[in-house]
């Protein structure tokens, strides 16, 4: 039954829906977050895990009233830590607006330039910062974001530089030194609040060095914006800087860009004269076909070199800054940069403590006007299946943990710094849980949600309409499982995998990057725990993974001293210039192997394919993963009932069950209890709780409050719900776009849950169930039948509420 609820940004959770107990107050005292065997610890030896929310822009200078109010209800809701995001954003008019409130902005943009803070904005991110602390909530820290860099900063070129602008303040060496003096600034100025700078406190658990940022990253659409041509061409120059280095002549690049008398050195292209066209790309790395045209206008060998040049900037400018970082006194991990698509754009943040990745379900497209987002589909999380994403519309519609394990690499912590599944399709809330159990699967480290609210006040956003989905506040799949999830990801009340998986990319590899690259995303961490491996001293594995897979991009990699390997290749040289061809490696991989279908070897050690391209060159993985399972389980890597079964991913620990073609997700563990999507007939949420629902779709969850074993419990947090939103919200057709047909979604009417109708059965004596609000205040009951099974309650989904509380007698019943 549809609901209307309000779910305020500033009112603290109560009762059994108060989670602060997850939290050590204060944030610190158990010393600073060290990087210890693959992750977080904090100096006294305790493991460290984070999961909590962005607040981005305005949100980081609120007034100490709505300071003291956040805090407050972040703690109650089972938060450890805060990214304070975007706070060097310009000002802005409106308080519903992604930029710093006018009144006291972080940075004084008034005085013309960028490079001084405000007194009343400082005042204010330092009582921020003390009161999260206070209450246990760490902090992450970015430097560069949104700065909107002025004339009056001194730049290199007339006309300053629009905010977000990526890949110009990896290159431009004003615009570098800009950035140290902001981080001077900001991480040694002393907190009065706290006694303390951010670089010794120990509440901070890291400082990310920029956002989003890549010197990889497309600049195609700023070539219409005058005042970044300058920096465009920059980029161009030094990159024709990178070409006479590396080759010294023109007629030698030509030579080394030329395959079979075909060149990909267009006749007005120069480096001498600057004139050599950087490879155009997007707003992540730009895919590349490695057996591609030739001469196409991002053909192979430019490609090669661009992609090499950016791997260089990288590394050099955040192994620099970095370098200064630590100058200052900075003490706890520091990470390079988050948003990374490709393997070239992973390398080059490697030189971070640790690796970051955002990544997104049902983003809509930027910008939106008001409550009107335009979003491809929107799409059903549950029922897309990771194995077939590639055959709709690729990234758009790709599940989180896909997403996100582009960047997860071997001995480093990894955290996802930005995510979300925006609620522009009315059944949303398997996404969250799912992101946080995969998450648990593969032992990452940190969640943290984008984004909470983005206003300086506490009582200027509505507790009961959606104004912004980027602001997550009151989306109830967010807020009324929050409980669930933070005890889930914070406790580890999911284990982690059982086996290890690489994906083994060679320095070759990282030169190209094939269409279908992430198959191995889609299905090895729903199954097991994989992670990235970047060989540097040659081609040879020797890591001790269970099974060691290739990337594949190019045909160079020896997984011969692995455990198990998955040998394959785009393409047949070694080289994305195609001089090496290879005939041997797959060859010789494949011996005493069976060929168990034409092309497909299996054997004790290695699983073969000779032409990948035939497996999974249109996008659909199922086979790949079908043979790739088959091979887990006769290495037993993975349980017989385990992996992959009739489309459903089972994980080798056989807590998880993702089975997207049947639009169900389930985890069942001796500590808690999940299921979401479409209900089967019953669902048994333990030995002695089963529901039977009505709803077309709903998320269940089950926590024991009294005890950690379920078996054991008495009473249990219940969690119930099945599409959120505003009851009156839109669709129409939208614009179509490289094939795909958009969706307008506009927001209207009110905030509502749709509550549980049907059936709860307890097996016990004699059992009570409470309907919680969303903030944990009972706000009615529901009366229990007794049956010969047990007690059973008929539930009409008469109260707006989505949080129950269940009580029971343990007693058997007759």
């Amino acid at each position: 039954m549809k609901q209307r609820i309000r779910i305020h940004k500033a009112e603290p959770n109560t009762g059994a829906l108060n989670f602060s107990h997850l939290l050590d107050a204060p944030a610190g005292k158990h010393g600073f977050v060290r990087v210890k065997d693959s992750h977080f610890y904090f100096e006294d030896g305790t493991r460290a895990r984070f999961l909590g929310f962005n607040v981005a822009a305005r949100s980081n200078t609120p007034d100490h009233e709505t300071a003291d109010k956040l805090a407050e209800r972040f703690a109650s809701m089972g938060v450890n830590v805060i990214r304070l995001h975007a706070a060097d954003a310009p000002v802005g008019e409106e308080a519903r607006t992604w930029t710093s409130c006018k009144e006291a902005p972080l940075i004084d943009y008034a005085k013309g330039n960028t490079r001084n803070f405000c007194e009343e904005g400082l005042d204010r991110f330092d009582y921020f910062f003390a009161k999260l602390k206070e209450k246990g909530i760490y902090l992450h820290i970015d430097l560069l974001v949104a700065r909107d860099f002025q004339e009056g900063d001194g730049l290199d070129y007339p006309g300053g530089m629009p905010l977000c602008t990526k890949c110009f303040p990896v290159f431009n060496d004003r615009l570098i030194e800009l950035q140290k003096e902001y981080a001077q600034k900001l991480l040694t100025h002393v907190n009065p609040y706290t006694g303390l700078s951010m670089k010794d406190d120990p509440a901070v658990i890291t400082v990310q060095m920029t956002n989003e940022e890549s010197a990889i990253k497309g600049t195609v659409e700023c070539k219409e914006i005058e005042t970044l041509k300058p920096y465009r061409d920059e980029v161009q120059r030094k990159f024709n800087h990178f070409l006479l280095m590396k080759y010294d002549t023109r007629e030698k690049l030509k030579k080394a860009w030329t395959l079979n008398g075909c060149c990909a050195l267009a006749e007005d292209e120069d480096p001498g004269l600057g004139t050599v066209r950087i490879a155009e790309g997007s707003f992540v790395q730009p895919v590349n076909d490695p057996m591609g045209q030739w001469d196409a206008p991002c053909g192979p060998a430019r490609y090669a070199d661009y992609m090499e040049f950016g791997i260089q900037a990288n590394r050099r400018f955040y192994r620099d800054m970095k370098n200064y970082l630590r100058s200052l006194g900075v003490k706890v991990p520091i990470v390079a940069s988050n948003l990374l698509g490709g393997a070239a754009d992973v390398y080059g943040h490697t030189d971070g403590d640790f690796m970051e990745n955002n990544s997104y379900f049902n983003h809509p497209l930027l910008p939106f006007q008001d409550t009107i987002f335009i979003v491809a589909g929107p799409t059903e999380y549950v029922s897309v299946n990771p194995l077939t994403m590639q055959t709709g519309i690729g990234s758009l519609v790709t599940t989180i943990p896909s997403l996100a394990a582009t960047a997860v690499v071997e001995g480093k912590p990894f955290m996802i710094s930005e995510w979300n599944e925006y609620g522009e399709h009315p059944f949303h809330s398997t996404a969250f849980v799912h992101t946080a159990a995969y998450a648990c699967l593969n032992d990452w480290d940190g969640l943290i949600l984008y984004n909470h609210h983005t206003s300086e006040c506490w009582d200027d956003q509505p507790a009961d309409e959606i104004w912004n989905v980027f602001d997550c506040y009151n989306d109830p799949a967010v807020i009324c499982q929050w409980g669930f999830m933070a005890s889930v990801f914070l406790k580890g009340l999911i284990a982690p995998s059982k086996n290890r998986v690489e994906v083994v990319h060679t320095q070759e590899d990282l030169l190209t990057l094939p269409n279908w690259h992430a198959m191995p995303n889609t299905f090895l961490p729903y199954v097991t725990g994989m992670r990235n491996v970047f060989l540097d001293g040659g081609n040879s594995y020797r890591g001790n993974a269970d099974v060691a897979v290739n990337a594949g991009f190019l045909n160079g990699a020896d997984l011969s001293e692995a455990k198990h390997a998955v040998c394959y290749a785009w393409s047949p040289y070694r080289d994305a210039f195609r001089r090496c061809r290879e005939e041997n490696r797959l060859v010789q991989a494949s011996e005493n192997t069976e060929e168990i279908q034409p092309g497909i070897h299996l054997g004790e050690k290695a699983l073969v394919f000779d032409e990948i391209s035939k497996i999974a060159g249109n996008g659909d993985y199922r086979k790949f993963a079908e043979l790739l399972d088959r091979a887990l389980k006769k290495w037993g890597v993975v349980p017989e009932d385990a992996g992959l079964a009739d489309g459903t991913l089972v994980s080798d620990t056989k807590e998880l069950v993702f089975d997207p073609d049947h639009a169900q997700f389930s985890i069942r563990t001796p500590y808690c209890s999940y299921f979401s999507g479409a209900p089967s007939e019953t669902i048994a949420l333990s030995d002695e709780i089963y529901v039977q629902v009505k709803n077309e779709r709903i998320s269940l969850a089950l926590l024991p409050e009294d005890k950690e074993l379920l078996s054991e419990a008495k009473e249990f947090i219940l969690t119930a719900l099945g599409t959120t939103g505003m009851d009156e919200t839109v669709y129409n057709p939208g614009p179509s776009m490289m094939g795909i047909s958009f969706t307008a979604v506009t927001f209207q009417g009110k905030l509502f849950v749709e509550t549980l109708e049907g059936t709860l059965l307890v097996k016990a004596e004699a059992a009570r169930l409470e309907v919680l609000n969303p903030v944990g205040e009972p706000i009615g009951s529901y009366e229990g039948e007794k049956t010969r099974e047990g007690v059973r309650f008929k539930l009409t989904g008469e109260f707006a509420g989505a949080n129950y509380i269940l009580h029971i007698d343990k007693k058997t019943a007759d």
